[in-house]
Protein backbone atom coordinates (compact mmCIF):
# COMPACT_ATOMS: atom_id res chain seq x y z
CA UNK A 1 0.00 0.00 0.00
CA UNK A 2 2.76 2.45 0.91
CA UNK A 3 4.58 1.93 -2.41
CA UNK A 4 1.34 2.46 -4.26
CA UNK A 5 0.66 5.66 -2.36
CA UNK A 6 4.19 6.93 -3.04
CA UNK A 7 3.82 6.18 -6.76
CA UNK A 8 0.49 7.97 -6.89
CA UNK A 9 1.91 11.02 -5.13
CA UNK A 10 4.74 11.20 -7.68
CA UNK A 11 2.17 11.25 -10.53
CA UNK A 12 0.16 14.14 -9.16
CA UNK A 13 0.41 17.48 -10.95
CA UNK A 14 0.08 20.45 -8.63
CA UNK A 15 -2.72 22.75 -9.92
CA UNK A 16 -1.37 25.98 -11.43
CA UNK A 17 -3.82 28.10 -9.47
CA UNK A 18 -2.15 27.24 -6.19
CA UNK A 19 0.00 30.02 -4.85
CA UNK A 20 3.72 29.49 -4.18
CA UNK A 21 3.26 29.01 -0.46
CA UNK A 22 0.83 26.15 -0.83
CA UNK A 23 3.00 24.51 -3.47
CA UNK A 24 6.03 24.70 -1.17
CA UNK A 25 3.99 23.26 1.67
CA UNK A 26 2.87 20.31 -0.43
CA UNK A 27 6.40 19.61 -1.63
CA UNK A 28 7.78 19.70 1.91
CA UNK A 29 4.96 17.49 3.13
CA UNK A 30 5.70 14.97 0.41
CA UNK A 31 9.40 14.85 1.40
CA UNK A 32 8.54 14.47 5.07
CA UNK A 33 6.05 11.73 4.26
CA UNK A 34 8.58 9.75 2.22
CA UNK A 35 11.24 10.19 4.91
CA UNK A 36 8.89 8.91 7.60
CA UNK A 37 8.06 5.86 5.49
CA UNK A 38 11.77 4.99 5.50
CA UNK A 39 13.37 6.75 8.48
CA UNK A 40 17.14 6.53 8.63
CA UNK A 41 17.13 6.48 12.40
CA UNK A 42 14.93 7.05 15.39
CA UNK A 43 16.12 10.64 15.30
CA UNK A 44 14.30 11.15 12.01
CA UNK A 45 10.98 10.97 13.85
CA UNK A 46 10.16 14.45 15.05
CA UNK A 47 9.33 14.76 18.74
CA UNK A 48 7.85 17.52 20.84
CA UNK A 49 10.10 19.86 22.73
CA UNK A 50 9.81 22.99 24.86
CA UNK A 51 10.18 26.35 23.15
CA UNK A 52 10.33 29.63 25.08
CA UNK A 53 7.17 29.79 27.24
CA UNK A 54 5.14 27.44 25.07
CA UNK A 55 3.57 24.70 27.22
CA UNK A 56 4.14 22.20 24.50
CA UNK A 57 4.67 21.90 20.74
CA UNK A 58 7.74 21.69 18.57
CA UNK A 59 8.94 23.33 15.39
CA UNK A 60 6.91 22.19 12.40
CA UNK A 61 6.37 23.02 8.74
CA UNK A 62 3.66 25.59 8.14
CA UNK A 63 1.91 23.26 5.74
CA UNK A 64 2.30 19.53 6.28
CA UNK A 65 0.64 16.35 5.13
CA UNK A 66 -1.94 16.62 7.87
CA UNK A 67 -2.75 20.23 7.00
CA UNK A 68 -3.75 19.61 3.41
CA UNK A 69 -5.62 16.33 3.95
CA UNK A 70 -8.92 18.18 4.07
CA UNK A 71 -7.85 21.43 2.40
CA UNK A 72 -10.02 22.88 -0.32
CA UNK A 73 -6.88 23.19 -2.47
CA UNK A 74 -6.30 19.44 -2.68
CA UNK A 75 -6.72 18.00 -6.15
CA UNK A 76 -9.05 15.00 -6.62
CA UNK A 77 -6.02 12.79 -7.31
CA UNK A 78 -4.30 13.80 -4.08
CA UNK A 79 -7.54 13.42 -2.12
CA UNK A 80 -7.85 9.85 -3.38
CA UNK A 81 -4.29 9.01 -2.30
CA UNK A 82 -4.68 10.58 1.13
CA UNK A 83 -7.94 8.73 1.71
CA UNK A 84 -5.96 5.47 1.63
CA UNK A 85 -3.98 6.46 4.72
CA UNK A 86 -5.76 5.51 7.96
CA UNK A 87 -6.92 8.55 9.91
CA UNK A 88 -4.83 8.06 13.05
CA UNK A 89 -1.76 7.00 11.02
CA UNK A 90 -1.96 10.23 9.03
CA UNK A 91 -1.85 12.18 12.30
CA UNK A 92 1.12 10.12 13.53
CA UNK A 93 2.98 10.88 10.29
CA UNK A 94 2.19 14.58 10.30
CA UNK A 95 3.13 17.26 12.81
CA UNK A 96 1.27 17.99 16.07
CA UNK A 97 -1.50 20.52 15.62
CA UNK A 98 -0.11 22.79 18.34
CA UNK A 99 3.23 23.14 16.58
CA UNK A 100 1.45 23.87 13.32
CA UNK A 101 -0.50 26.68 14.98
CA UNK A 102 2.59 28.07 16.72
CA UNK A 103 4.71 28.26 13.57
CA UNK A 104 1.90 29.70 11.45
CA UNK A 105 1.31 32.51 13.94
CA UNK A 106 5.03 33.19 14.28
CA UNK A 107 5.45 33.23 10.50
CA UNK A 108 2.75 35.86 10.28
CA UNK A 109 4.67 37.95 12.80
CA UNK A 110 2.31 37.76 15.76
CA UNK A 111 3.83 38.11 19.23
CA UNK A 112 2.70 34.85 20.82
CA UNK A 113 3.62 34.19 24.44
CA UNK A 114 1.75 30.99 25.13
CA UNK A 115 -0.32 28.24 23.53
CA UNK A 116 -2.33 25.79 25.60
CA UNK A 117 -5.27 23.44 25.39
CA UNK A 118 -8.07 22.72 27.83
CA UNK A 119 -10.34 19.71 27.38
CA UNK A 120 -13.41 20.46 29.44
CA UNK A 121 -14.58 22.35 27.48
CA UNK A 122 -12.25 21.83 24.51
CA UNK A 123 -10.54 25.17 23.92
CA UNK A 124 -7.30 26.28 22.28
CA UNK A 125 -5.90 29.18 24.33
CA UNK A 126 -3.58 31.61 22.55
CA UNK A 127 -1.81 34.26 24.65
CA UNK A 128 -0.57 37.41 22.92
CA UNK A 129 2.11 39.63 24.43
CA UNK A 130 2.48 43.36 23.83
CA UNK A 131 0.51 46.52 24.50
CA UNK A 132 -3.26 46.76 24.86
CA UNK A 133 -3.44 48.48 21.47
CA UNK A 134 -1.46 45.69 19.82
CA UNK A 135 -3.66 43.02 21.40
CA UNK A 136 -6.83 44.79 20.21
CA UNK A 137 -5.36 45.09 16.74
CA UNK A 138 -4.41 41.43 16.23
CA UNK A 139 -6.70 39.30 18.40
CA UNK A 140 -9.40 38.77 15.75
CA UNK A 141 -6.88 37.89 13.05
CA UNK A 142 -5.05 35.49 15.39
CA UNK A 143 -8.32 33.76 16.23
CA UNK A 144 -9.29 33.54 12.56
CA UNK A 145 -5.90 32.02 11.65
CA UNK A 146 -6.15 29.35 14.35
CA UNK A 147 -9.72 28.45 13.37
CA UNK A 148 -8.68 28.09 9.72
CA UNK A 149 -5.85 25.71 10.69
CA UNK A 150 -8.14 23.60 12.86
CA UNK A 151 -10.80 23.39 10.17
CA UNK A 152 -8.21 22.52 7.48
CA UNK A 153 -7.47 19.41 9.56
CA UNK A 154 -11.17 18.72 10.14
CA UNK A 155 -10.81 19.45 13.86
CA UNK A 156 -14.23 20.82 14.72
CA UNK A 157 -14.39 19.98 18.44
CA UNK A 158 -12.40 23.01 19.65
CA UNK A 159 -13.25 26.64 20.15
CA UNK A 160 -10.52 29.29 20.22
CA UNK A 161 -9.80 31.96 22.83
CA UNK A 162 -7.21 34.70 22.40
CA UNK A 163 -6.01 36.41 25.57
CA UNK A 164 -3.44 39.03 26.51
CA UNK A 165 -0.49 38.44 28.84
CA UNK A 166 -1.71 39.76 32.18
CA UNK A 167 1.68 40.31 33.80
CA UNK A 168 4.85 41.35 32.02
CA UNK A 169 8.08 39.59 32.99
CA UNK A 170 10.06 41.52 35.54
CA UNK A 171 13.28 43.01 34.18
CA UNK A 172 16.19 43.46 36.56
CA UNK A 173 17.55 46.96 36.96
CA UNK A 174 21.15 47.72 36.09
CA UNK A 175 22.17 47.57 39.76
CA UNK A 176 20.32 44.30 40.35
CA UNK A 177 21.96 42.76 37.28
CA UNK A 178 25.38 43.85 38.52
CA UNK A 179 24.67 42.33 41.95
CA UNK A 180 23.48 39.07 40.35
CA UNK A 181 26.58 38.73 38.15
CA UNK A 182 29.08 39.50 40.94
CA UNK A 183 27.54 37.02 43.39
CA UNK A 184 27.21 34.23 40.81
CA UNK A 185 30.79 34.66 39.58
CA UNK A 186 32.30 34.86 43.08
CA UNK A 187 30.33 31.88 44.44
CA UNK A 188 31.13 29.81 41.34
CA UNK A 189 34.84 30.55 41.62
CA UNK A 190 34.85 29.65 45.33
CA UNK A 191 33.04 26.36 44.72
CA UNK A 192 35.57 25.42 42.05
CA UNK A 193 38.46 26.48 44.27
CA UNK A 194 37.23 24.19 47.06
CA UNK A 195 36.54 21.32 44.59
CA UNK A 196 32.82 21.06 45.29
CA UNK A 197 30.72 19.10 42.78
CA UNK A 198 27.98 21.38 41.44
CA UNK A 199 26.31 22.27 38.16
CA UNK A 200 24.43 25.49 38.81
CA UNK A 201 24.66 28.79 40.69
CA UNK A 202 21.85 31.31 40.25
CA UNK A 203 21.06 34.50 42.13
CA UNK A 204 17.72 36.25 42.49
CA UNK A 205 18.42 39.73 43.88
CA UNK A 206 14.70 40.51 44.09
CA UNK A 207 14.17 37.57 46.47
CA UNK A 208 17.63 37.85 48.07
CA UNK A 209 18.30 34.16 47.39
CA UNK A 210 21.29 32.26 46.04
CA UNK A 211 20.46 28.89 44.48
CA UNK A 212 23.19 26.23 44.27
CA UNK A 213 22.58 22.78 42.83
CA UNK A 214 25.01 20.04 43.86
CA UNK A 215 25.73 16.87 41.90
CA UNK A 216 26.76 13.47 43.22
CA UNK A 217 25.28 10.98 45.65
CA UNK A 218 22.82 11.79 48.41
CA UNK A 219 25.53 10.99 50.93
CA UNK A 220 27.88 13.55 49.34
CA UNK A 221 25.12 16.17 49.19
CA UNK A 222 24.30 15.80 52.90
CA UNK A 223 27.98 15.89 53.83
CA UNK A 224 28.63 19.26 52.13
CA UNK A 225 25.26 21.04 52.29
CA UNK A 226 25.94 23.05 55.46
CA UNK A 227 29.48 24.01 54.42
CA UNK A 228 28.31 25.19 50.99
CA UNK A 229 25.56 27.32 52.56
CA UNK A 230 28.06 28.91 54.95
CA UNK A 231 30.58 29.55 52.18
CA UNK A 232 28.03 31.20 49.86
CA UNK A 233 26.76 33.43 52.65
CA UNK A 234 30.30 34.56 53.44
CA UNK A 235 30.95 35.37 49.77
CA UNK A 236 27.82 37.52 49.59
CA UNK A 237 28.71 39.36 52.81
CA UNK A 238 32.31 39.95 51.66
CA UNK A 239 30.93 41.70 48.57
CA UNK A 240 28.63 43.78 50.80
CA UNK A 241 25.45 42.04 49.62
CA UNK A 242 23.82 41.20 52.93
CA UNK A 243 20.54 39.56 53.86
CA UNK A 244 20.78 36.70 51.40
CA UNK A 245 19.28 33.24 51.90
CA UNK A 246 21.15 30.23 50.55
CA UNK A 247 19.23 27.40 48.91
CA UNK A 248 21.44 24.35 48.33
CA UNK A 249 19.68 21.58 46.43
CA UNK A 250 20.38 18.27 44.74
CA UNK A 251 18.06 18.04 41.75
CA UNK A 252 18.79 15.15 39.44
CA UNK A 253 17.32 14.33 36.07
CA UNK A 254 16.52 10.70 35.40
CA UNK A 255 16.15 9.74 31.76
CA UNK A 256 13.69 6.93 31.24
CA UNK A 257 12.58 5.21 28.09
CA UNK A 258 9.14 6.41 27.03
CA UNK A 259 6.58 3.63 27.55
CA UNK A 260 5.13 2.12 24.39
CA UNK A 261 1.72 3.54 25.19
CA UNK A 262 3.17 7.01 25.60
CA UNK A 263 4.90 6.89 22.22
CA UNK A 264 1.64 6.49 20.33
CA UNK A 265 -1.13 7.84 22.57
CA UNK A 266 -0.56 11.48 21.56
CA UNK A 267 -1.62 10.78 17.97
CA UNK A 268 -4.62 8.81 19.23
CA UNK A 269 -5.57 11.64 21.57
CA UNK A 270 -5.26 14.38 18.94
CA UNK A 271 -7.18 12.44 16.33
CA UNK A 272 -10.02 11.18 18.51
CA UNK A 273 -10.54 14.28 20.65
CA UNK A 274 -10.44 16.80 17.82
CA UNK A 275 -13.56 15.64 15.96
CA UNK A 276 -17.05 16.06 17.38
CA UNK A 277 -18.31 12.89 15.72
CA UNK A 278 -16.19 10.66 17.98
CA UNK A 279 -17.47 12.27 21.22
CA UNK A 280 -14.12 11.46 22.89
CA UNK A 281 -13.32 13.32 26.11
CA UNK A 282 -10.14 11.55 27.17
CA UNK A 283 -7.44 9.11 26.05
CA UNK A 284 -5.21 7.30 28.53
CA UNK A 285 -3.21 4.11 28.79
CA UNK A 286 -1.82 1.64 31.33
CA UNK A 287 1.51 -0.08 30.66
CA UNK A 288 1.17 -3.41 32.47
CA UNK A 289 -0.84 -4.93 30.95
CA UNK A 290 -1.04 -2.51 28.00
CA UNK A 291 -4.54 -1.01 27.93
CA UNK A 292 -5.81 1.96 25.94
CA UNK A 293 -8.77 3.59 27.68
CA UNK A 294 -10.99 5.92 25.67
CA UNK A 295 -13.59 8.03 27.50
CA UNK A 296 -16.58 9.41 25.63
CA UNK A 297 -19.48 11.73 26.32
CA UNK A 298 -22.15 9.33 25.06
CA UNK A 299 -24.41 7.50 27.52
CA UNK A 300 -24.50 3.71 27.40
CA UNK A 301 -28.29 3.92 27.00
CA UNK A 302 -27.91 5.83 23.73
CA UNK A 303 -28.89 3.46 20.86
CA UNK A 304 -25.81 4.58 18.88
CA UNK A 305 -23.34 3.98 21.74
CA UNK A 306 -22.36 0.45 20.72
CA UNK A 307 -21.78 1.45 17.11
CA UNK A 308 -19.62 4.40 18.20
CA UNK A 309 -17.56 2.22 20.53
CA UNK A 310 -17.01 -0.35 17.78
CA UNK A 311 -16.03 2.35 15.27
CA UNK A 312 -13.46 3.84 17.65
CA UNK A 313 -12.04 0.42 18.48
CA UNK A 314 -11.71 -0.49 14.78
CA UNK A 315 -9.92 2.77 14.07
CA UNK A 316 -7.44 2.18 16.90
CA UNK A 317 -6.79 -1.44 15.86
CA UNK A 318 -6.11 -0.28 12.31
CA UNK A 319 -3.68 2.29 13.72
CA UNK A 320 -1.91 -0.11 16.06
CA UNK A 321 -1.46 -2.68 13.29
CA UNK A 322 -0.10 -0.14 10.81
CA UNK A 323 3.45 -0.23 9.46
CA UNK A 324 4.58 2.60 11.75
CA UNK A 325 3.10 1.39 15.03
CA UNK A 326 3.38 -2.40 14.97
CA UNK A 327 7.21 -2.29 15.36
CA UNK A 328 6.78 -0.11 18.47
CA UNK A 329 4.37 -2.59 20.03
CA UNK A 330 6.66 -5.48 19.04
CA UNK A 331 3.85 -8.07 19.24
CA UNK A 332 2.86 -7.00 22.76
CA UNK A 333 -0.78 -7.79 23.45
CA UNK A 334 -3.13 -4.97 24.30
CA UNK A 335 -6.74 -4.23 25.14
CA UNK A 336 -8.87 -1.33 23.94
CA UNK A 337 -11.57 -0.10 26.31
CA UNK A 338 -14.07 2.47 25.11
CA UNK A 339 -16.17 3.79 27.97
CA UNK A 340 -19.44 5.69 27.96
CA UNK A 341 -20.07 8.82 30.02
CA UNK A 342 -21.60 6.61 32.73
CA UNK A 343 -18.39 4.54 32.71
CA UNK A 344 -19.68 1.44 30.94
CA UNK A 345 -17.75 -0.40 28.23
CA UNK A 346 -19.39 0.19 24.84
CA UNK A 347 -17.05 -1.68 22.46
Amino acid sequence: MDNKIRQEIDKIEVPKELNNRVILGMENAKKDYEKQLNPESKGDRKIWSLRKKIMFFSSVAVLSLGLFISSAFVSPAMAKVISNIPYLSSIFRSEPIGGLIFDELKEKGYKISNIGTSYSPKIFHITVEGSDDYYSEVKDEVKKTVIEILMSKGYDAYSVEVNKVRKEDYTLSEEEMKEKNIIENEVTNKLKQLNYKFDMVQTDPTEKTIFINMVGSKKYYHSVQDDVEKMALEVADENKYTGYKINVTRVTTEVRKTPKGGQISSAMSEGLMSKKEFKVTGVSYKSKPLNFIISTSILSSDPTAKALGTEIESMIVEFLESEEISPILDDESYEIIVNSKDNKKIN
